[in-house]
């Protein structure tokens, strides 16, 4: 046994180094690797610049990335790099290159080792637009000034055009291209580039071709000469001249856009005394109407009949009397007259039924009506102020079945001839029905600007605003009410309005407001009928609309005795408030509900007439 250890401890030196030359020879025998990796250390872009604009570098990945400001040139684009001493770069530094169509491949050497970046130069939307247009009429855009011009045909719907354009990429705009848009008045859009903040507006104005109508036929030059009824839908125009007038040779005085031609010419003699006269008018589109004219020699009944300043209709200087004188002059051909106030007599209304009395001054160019704090009284002109011998006269024609119809500024002439009255001066108490309200008193008024369509004025005439159904009245034959019962009137985006109307009767009246039973006892206290107040209103406050029914006849008990009981005839006042009564719009945006105003004209009219 010890023999064996020793045999074994001579041999262990001898293993030892047997299996260090193994390893050894191992290691000998291993693969040997070369590190080819590169040393871009000295080939490297330090920066990159282009307009200014220093560029994000990502060294790892060989990348390089740019934006420019919008509108930035990006087919043009001068480099600046900077690199490490020796090296060299291709494209070099202080090229103009273009990058619109894609990322520059640069290469950087030094040293013999080269090293390849990826560069990308985009540039945020440049905001504008490029073109536009509106069907095949093609828009003139002036991009120094932002504006954009289209010219459309006449047969074109200037309320609901759908313009389509183009704009840059990177670019949002507003409206959106292909959305029909109202051209009454010049729309804005608004290009707004994705840099978050960089925009620009363009306002673009739509001129529309003339269409081929005629918009006035006179019998002579003279500003007060007879003219003729125009009804464009059906192209017929007439004119009635006095009895015995010759109609043989009658030269017509006929206005038209300048854009138009008419034959025969205007100011050309032709024979009206055999039948209608063919006026042919002609647009730049080669559109034409035949309009067949008649003239006729007759005299009118002048059964109604509208009050005005002027000598005639053609120089009223209010738009809303004017436009309100000549839908009745067309809608009553043979019944209407018109008599200016300064020449009213009994004589003069012997044949007539019904009077209308109407201005709304505060955008008048020329007389302009207001009111003092405490005394409505000045809205009138000196000729209807208590005591003037027209005044007198109307009253007179009153008293013996006369009928009026009072709107706008002058509806504080029921005081005048004793239907209401009031003593401006003097506290409120039965038999001095003063109004309430004295708001938009001055001159100007109150002037409603860029109202939108949804903002729109009327009559309430629901049960709760009045003693009870009043809807059925003949005054609103035909017209429909939204809601429960809402007359809409006008949603022009400029309107007139005053505020001097009768909101509540207390201190003279009890109760005075504002239920069905306030409402009543007005009615039996001064023989009336409540027609409405404000559309939105939903109980019985405010007077809007009113008849005053004759008091030569059957009185309540109630009815106040202070209020003269020899009055024949009616009267029918529209409140000088914001129900919308306003016959002619004023900046060139339609009233959607003017046929409302218009029937419930006609209604007032018929109503008092027969």
């Amino acid at each position: 046994m010890k023999n064996t250890i020793k045999n074994i401890s001579r041999w262990i030196p001898v293993l030892f180094f047997g299996i260090v030359v193994a390893l050894f020879t191992n290691c000998e025998n291993d693969v040997k690797f070369n590190d080819l990796v590169p040393d871009y250390t000295y080939s490297i872009m330090r920066s990159f610049e282009a307009n200014g604009q220093k560029a994000t570098i990502d060294q790892t990945n060989g990348v390089v990335n740019l934006t420019l400001p919008a509108g930035a040139n990006i087919s043009a684009v001068t480099v600046d790099i900077s690199l490490p001493e020796g090296a060299t770069v291709d494209p070099a530094s202080g090229s103009t290159l273009d990058f619109s169509a894609g990322p520059v491949i640069f290469k950087v050497t030094n040293n013999g080792i080269t090293r390849e970046y990826t560069v990308t130069v985009a540039a945020y939307g440049d905001p504008m637009i490029t073109t536009f247009s509106i069907g095949d009429k093609v828009g003139v855009i002036d991009q120094a000034n932002g504006t954009i011009a289209v010219i459309v045909g006449s047969q074109e719907n200037i309320k609901a055009l759908a313009p389509q354009y183009t704009i840059p990429g990177g670019t949002t705009a507003s409206p959106q291209s292909g959305v029909a848009q109202d051209f009454t008045n010049p729309v804005k859009y608004t290009v707004l580039s994705n840099d978050g903040f960089t925009g620009k507006s363009y306002v673009v104005t739509v001129t529309q071709l003339a269409a081929p109508v005629i918009n006035a036929f006179a019998t002579s030059e003279d500003v007060c000469a007879v003219t003729g009824v125009i009804d464009n839908n059906a192209s017929t125009i007439t004119v009635i001249l006095p009895a015995g007038s010759d109609l043989s040779s009658v030269s017509p005085v006929i206005t038209l856009n300048d854009e138009l031609t008419v034959s025969p010419a205007s100011g050309v003699a032709q024979d009206f005394s055999q039948g209608a006269v063919t006026y042919t008018v002609t647009n730049l589109e080669g559109l034409s109407t035949e309009y067949q004219v008649t003239i006729l020699s007759k005299e009118s009944t002048q059964k109604v009949v509208f009050l005005g300043e002027a000598d005639c209709i053609n120089t009223l200087e209010d738009d809303d009397a004017k436009a309100a004188a000549e839908f009745l002059k067309a809608q009553y051909p043979d019944d209407f007259a018109y008599i200016k106030i300064a020449n009213v007599t009994e004589a003069a209304l012997a044949n007539t039924n019904v009077a209308m009395l109407y201005y709304l001054t505060p955008l008048t160019d020329g007389t302009q009506y207001f009111a003092t704090p405490d005394n409505v009284m000045t809205l009138l002109p000196a000729e209807l102020q208590p005591g003037a011998a027209q005044a007198t006269a109307l009253t007179n024609w009153f008293k013996g079945g006369g009928n009026l119809f009072l709107a706008g500024d002058p509806t504080s002439f029921i005081h005048v001839i004793g239907r209401m009255p009031a003593d401006y001066s003097a506290p409120r108490a039965l038999g001095n029905y003063r109004y309430t309200e004295f708001g938009c008193a001055d001159a100007g008024g109150c002037v409603d600007t860029n109202k939108p369509v949804d903002d729109i004025w009327g009559l309430g005439v629901r049960d709760a605003n009045n003693s009870g159904n009043r809807r059925g009245h003949p005054i609103f034959n035909g017209l429909t009410f939204e809601g429960d019962g809402e007359l809409y009137l006008n949603n022009a985006g400029t309107r007139e309005a005053r505020l001097i109307w009768w909101q509540h009767m207390d201190g003279i009246l009890t109760p005075g407001c504002c239920g069905q039973d306030a409402a009543l006892v007005f009615e039996q206290s001064v023989n009336a009928v409540k027609l409405g107040t404000l559309r939105w209103i939903g109980d019985g406050f405010g007077y809007g609309a009113v008849e005053f029914l004759p008091t030569n006849g059957f009185l309540d008990a109630n009815f106040d005795t202070n209020i003269p009981t020899d009055f024949a005839g009616r009267v029918i006042t529209l409140e000088n408030t914001i129900i919308g009564y306003e016959f002619d719009s004023n900046d060139g945006r339609p009233n959607d509900y003017q046929s409302n105003i218009e029937l419930l004209t006609s209604n007032i009219i018929d109503y008092l007439n027969n």
